[in-house]
């Protein structure tokens, strides 16, 4: 498990344990003592909730989704769009919130990142590049490689392959991306 994963994975649990203890106060106490009596707890936790499920949705949902600096502009309304029309927020917030069910709140934002990532797709491909190397050049047997620019990333066994990752990528590209 990479830095990120371990990440994602602590927020996870630290929104679990925030749900449980939600689930736990309103099954022993009523909401409307909860908002009373029990106000100041009762709205610290919540906005725990808040914090630490708006932080793993994002981790979820956008993790890995790599888009160069110079293409935000392009693909952010995309993001955004797709958030918006979804309308996931509201159910996150009603899997947190009214359900305290944390599989419920992964199915909702894996689902979420499967729509980002299929309305990125587009804007991918209008991204696509060859890069013709000189060996490419010197034998047409071997085929360009596919890049994209947008994310510089390179497409290899039916994958893309960040370019600080291509373990085969020409010297040139190594120098570039060092």
């Amino acid at each position: 498990m990479n830095g990120t994963d371990q990440e994602t994975a602590l927020l996870r649990e630290e929104l679990a344990r925030l749900l449980t203890t939600l689930k736990h106060n309103r099954d022993k106490v009523s909401l409307e003592v909860l908002k009373t009596k029990y106000r100041k707890g009762y709205m610290t936790l919540c906005a725990d909730i808040k914090r630490r499920a708006s932080d793993y949705a994002a981790r979820v949902t956008l993790g890995g989704i790599r888009i160069h600096r110079d293409y935000l502009d392009e693909a952010v309304p995309i993001i955004n769009g797709t958030i918006e029309r979804s309308g996931t927020l509201k159910q996150l917030s009603r899997a947190a919130f009214s359900h305290q069910d944390i599989a419920e709140f992964d199915s909702l934002a894996n689902a979420l990142r499967e729509k980002i990532l299929a309305d990125l797709e587009p804007f991918y491909m209008r991204h696509l590049a060859l890069y013709i190397t000189q060996e490419c050049l010197e034998n047409p047997d071997v085929a360009p490689l596919i890049y994209c620019v947008a994310s510089h990333c390179f497409w290899q066994d039916g994958k893309w392959i960040p370019l600080e990752l291509y373990k085969t990528a020409p010297a040139c590209l190594q120098k570039k991306s060092a």
